[in-house]
């Protein structure tokens, strides 16, 4: 059996989309987990906002963030041992330039009420996973919508309760993004 030059070339490209789709999949599943994780730390980080004084908020998110940051890498880590990822180390690069913008922000900026402080990272949040989102992972993209979209909602119509509406809408959002990723 011969098999044409547009026949060859048809079958090339449905291995090509059939490939891309398995990346993105995997993607997902190894993702999901971490959003999950995420969803915790930020219910647990903003609810600790809602109840202590500012001057205790850098010591909480410290923690909490140095333990979201070690069970990502230990949680990627796992998952990518089957195949090492060829973007790992941009997603590090991405964590730590959006780390240093956020400080960066406020230093500049010097927000003067503890809610920017509060909805600054979950628009961020939104924006990194749009951004990242219209790259093939168009799921992300989504929670990147629903996050920055919720943070706003927070921002003009629970101002007084923001650190519980974060704590809920946006770690509660992260967990079931997180969920839907995995599903994938």
């Amino acid at each position: 059996m011969v098999i044409s030059k547009s026949e060859a070339a048809l079958a090339l490209s449905d291995i090509e989309k059939t490939t891309a789709r398995a990346g993105v999949q995997r993607g997902y599943r190894i993702m999901g987990p971490i959003l999950v994780l995420w969803g915790v730390i930020w219910a647990i980080g903003y609810g600790a906002m809602g109840v202590l004084p500012i001057s205790n908020w850098g010591a909480v998110w410290a923690v909490l963030d140095l333990i979201g940051i070690v069970a990502s890498i230990v949680m990627g880590r796992s998952a990518s041992s089957e195949r090492k990822s060829a973007y790992s180390w941009r997603v590090a690069l991405l964590a730590l330039t959006a780390g240093a913008f956020v400080a960066c922000t406020f230093s500049v900026l010097r927000p003067d009420s503890g809610a920017a402080y509060m909805v600054f990272p979950g628009l961020l949040t939104g924006f990194i996973y749009i951004v990242v989102g219209t790259w093939r992972m168009t799921r992300l993209a989504w929670i990147g919508v629903v996050i920055a979209a919720a943070t706003m909602v927070g921002w003009f119509f629970f101002l007084p309760y923001i650190a519980f509406w974060m704590a809920v809408v946006g770690g509660g959002g992260l967990i079931a993004g997180g969920l839907w990723l995995r599903s994938a």
